[in-house]
Formats: structure tokens, sequence, C-alpha cells
């Protein structure tokens, strides 16, 4: 006898579908911060674009969002993130000092200096066709040495900080919401630690001729643990202990239990884990600048959590000497947490459209990587096709420093996509590249890589100073 399903209960499941639709379909409105910006260009997955107006922009549930600074999707892309409720330069950027020198663009490229209540971007420069190709070519992270063609009066380090941290009290007192967001109760957590300087001011490169060596230290290490209701358990794991760039070692981590209680007073995910955590438990900016029992702290701190793919960021950049502080204090590191299945699986074979930059010229090229070789498509067109016959020159030497390609699992790390790297060119020339990865998505696969080259030289007071001569962007097709 044929079944069939009761009247009532096909009325419930068609009730549920029609929900979930209208849900997928809600438009929501976002806001992008830094005091409301007025200007930015915004373009959304779901085909939603337009200006924003007093920071708004519109995106639906699941969207990923790209910001220009242009009039259209040709001007400079600022970042591409999940949508959701606040975006602000701290959101946008791995990079502690990126996010930094994004908010002194924005300030600098504001029509109404003498107001900070609203930054009103300048069009008519922004729709400068000789402005938006000096833009193209800057790198954020140093932006004093990429930015000087831009003819731009650009703010200080010192004013963006500050604006930052009165930007931070607006969200608190326009934003503040009870609504959980995020429960990390009983999931398996990696907790990543990249060094980017040391506190002299020297930059943390990973040498990749030295990366399988026995004795090689990376600038990077990793704890893992579980919250759960009432203790904190900690796995074996490498540890977060360094000697200036470099992992020490020899401090690893055991396994080990902690009751609650002795987090109760900690900021981020395991300060609100037990209670659930809210968009403001989970988001901020503050300038530190007070006695840690004899060691002064004078940096910035930021944190900001992405509900769509579950990762916490939080990145320390040390503000230079004061009073108190004789050493360079240029130290910089970013710290990500996330559930433990997602870091480890970026999906990087497939087809990849590569836009570089490099002075005056822009050049696109469609990638195909796969089973560790890079193949070009080559024709030039204005998309990347999808039939991978296409892809038949091989590649895989220009992109010495694309090394995750090679790991077994065809699945990149992600403080891999995160980090400056030294490798060498014909065997013995040092090179550098900084890549940079934020992920976007469910699956983390909608981000946009960037590659930086660049030159490292030492300055005198024993600092290092990074210069970039080519940007790429990579977006996966």
């Amino acid at each position: 006898m044929k079944k069939t399903i009761p009247s009532s209960l096909l009325l419930i499941y068609i009730v549920i579908e029609t929900i979930s639709a209208a849900s997928a379909t809600e438009v929501h409105t976002g806001y992008f911060i830094d005091s409301p910006v007025t200007g930015l260009y915004y373009q959304t997955s779901s085909e939603l674009s337009g200006t924003t107006n007093k920071g708004a922009f519109n995106y639906r549930s699941g969207d990923v969002v790209r910001f220009f600074l242009g009039k259209d999707e040709n001007g400079y892309l600022v970042s591409t993130l999940s949508g959701q409720e606040v975006i602000t330069p701290t959101l946008t950027t791995t990079t502690p000092s990126k996010s930094i020198n994004l908010t002194r663009l924005l300030l600098s490229l504001d029509s109404t200096p003498n107001d900070r209540k609203e930054i009103i971007l300048a069009s008519k420069m922004l729709s400068d066709i000789n402005f938006q190709q000096q833009l193209k070519n800057i790198d954020l992270n140093v932006l004093d040495q990429s930015a000087k063609d831009l003819n731009l009066n650009l703010v200080s380090v010192k004013e963006a900080v500050n604006h930052l941290n009165q930007s931070q009290q607006y969200i608190e007192n326009n934003f503040t919401s009870n609504e959980i967001i995020y429960h990390p109760i009983n999931k398996r957590l990696e907790h990543i630690i990249i060094k980017k300087k040391d506190s002299q001011g020297r930059l943390c490169a990973y040498d990749l001729k030295y990366r399988n060596h026995p004795r090689s230290s990376p600038p990077f290490g990793n704890i893992e643990y579980t919250i759960n209701k009432t203790h904190l358990i900690q796995y074996p794991s490498v540890g977060d202990y360094f000697n200036g760039c470099f992992l020490d070692k020899t401090k690893s981590l055991s396994s080990e239990k902690t009751h609650i209680s002795q987090f109760k007073h900690w900021e981020g995910l395991i300060g609100c884990a037990n209670t659930g955590c809210t968009r403001n438990d989970l988001n901020g900016f503050s300038l530190d600048n007070y006695n840690d029992e004899g060691d002064w702290k004078y940096r910035t701190t930021a944190m900001n959590f992405d509900p769509e793919t579950e990762l916490f960021m939080e990145k320390v950049q040390g503000l230079g000497p004061n009073e108190h502080i004789k050493h360079q204090n240029q130290s910089e590191k970013i710290i990500f947490t996330y559930p433990k299945e997602k870091g480890k699986n970026i999906p990087f074979e497939g087809i990849w459209r590569q836009t570089q930059y490099q002075g005056k010229t822009i050049n696109s090229y469609c990638l195909l990587i796969k089973q560790g070789v890079i193949f070009q498509d080559p024709e030039v067109k204005d998309s990347c096709s999808q039939n991978e016959k296409h892809y038949v020159l091989n590649v895989t030497k220009k992109y010495p420093d694309m090394w995750w390609i090679n790991n077994e699992n065809k699945t990149a790390h992600l403080e891999q996509m995160n980090l400056l790297v030294r490798w060498y060119q014909n065997g013995n020339q040092p090179q550098h590249t900084t890549w940079e990865y934020l992920p976007a998505g469910e699956e983390w696969n909608q981000g946009i890589l960037y590659r930086y080259r660049q030159i490292v030289q030492q300055q005198s007071d024993g600092t290092e100073e990074i210069n970039t001569f080519t940007v790429s962007e990579f977006s996966k097709i």
C-alpha cells in the first residue's frame, strides 16, 4: 500500500521550507564603522551592490561582501569577508599594521577632516584613473613606503589608533546586543600564534630552505583545547613560547585540566564560553598603556569574530618607545582561534584568477593548481575557463613561494597562508613574500589571497624595513 504524508505534516513542512527560503533572501543592513563611512562601494555574492551611506550596506545571510575604494568594482579592493552587522578596519585583514593603516588611509581620504564623526570619502579623487592606478600598487602593511606616489597627507599612526579607540566606544554605544552569536562549549579549538615582528622591529620570516630541518624553529606555534561547563582541557601541543621571532620548542605543552572559574575575568572565547558569546564579547579595539608588574605595555589589541567562518582573530601591535619604554617596542603578532577541523583544510586546488599590480602595469592570469603543479591558460580572457584542458603551461617554477601546494592532503593551513616567507632564487638569492588570507564563507574558500613580493632592508637602528614591488590578488573561481 502506498504511504502518504499526513496533510498536517505536509503543511508544517511547507511552512518550514517557506520560512527558510524567506530567511535566505531577506535583506539585512550592516554597517562599515571607522566612524560611519560614506562612499565605499560594496558588492555581495547575492548580487546586492551600492555605496555605503553613513556606514550602511545591504547583505543577505551567508553573503560574502567585497568593499572597494572607488565608484564600482574596478576600484581598489579593500577586503572580501563574510557579511555581518558591523564591519571595522580591524575585521578586514589578518595583519595588525594593515588594519591601522587602512584607518589612516580612510581618514586621509575624508573630505570632512574637521568632523571625524563620519568619514565621507573624497569621491572625485577616488574616481581619478591615475589615482586608482597608484592606489592599486600600495601595500597597506607598509603604507608610508608604498603610498609615496599618492600625494596624500597621511594621518599618523597615533591619530589612527586614537580614532579606532573612539570608534570602539561608538560601536559599544550603538550596537550593544545580548544576542548570543557563538557557543564555544565542547568544541575542539585550535589556537594559532604567528609572530610578525619581534620587539626590536625585526621581521619574522619563515625560511623555506630549512622548513624540514629538525632544529628549525618557525615563527608560529599552537595550543589545542576544549572548554566544557566546568573545565578548560588543554591537549599536548608545541605551545606559544617564543625567543624573539622563533618558537621555543623546549617549552611544548602537555595535557592539563583547569577549572573554568580561573578564567572568569578573561576576554574572548574563554571568558564567555559558559554563558555564550555576544558580538561585543568577541569584537573590540583597545589602546593599552599600563604597568604590567614591571613590564610596561604600550600597544594596540584588536579582536574580531566572524560567525560565518567561526574564526576568532586577535592582533597585537607595539606602538614604539614612550617615557616608560626605551626599546623599539615594535612587536606584532596574530592569533587565530577556530574549530580544529577548519584551519587545516583550506581548499587550494582548482582554478584561480591572479591579478598582478606592478608599477603602471596590471596583468591577469588564469591558473589551475592540481596535484602540486600550477598550470596557466595561455590565452588572456575577461573570465577564466572552467575547462581544465585549457591550462597547458606548467608555470610552477614561477611560484616557489607558494609552498603549501605540496601538502599531502591537498589543503592549506591558515598559518601557511599568513606568513612572511624567505625563499631562494637560483638556489642562493634570498627573496621575500608576505602571504595574507582572510577566510570568507562557511567553507573558508571565498576569501582573497594576497601575495606581496618584497625587499627587506636593515636600518641603522636595528629595525627592518620592507618595501613591496609587486602586489597580486588571487581569487578562487
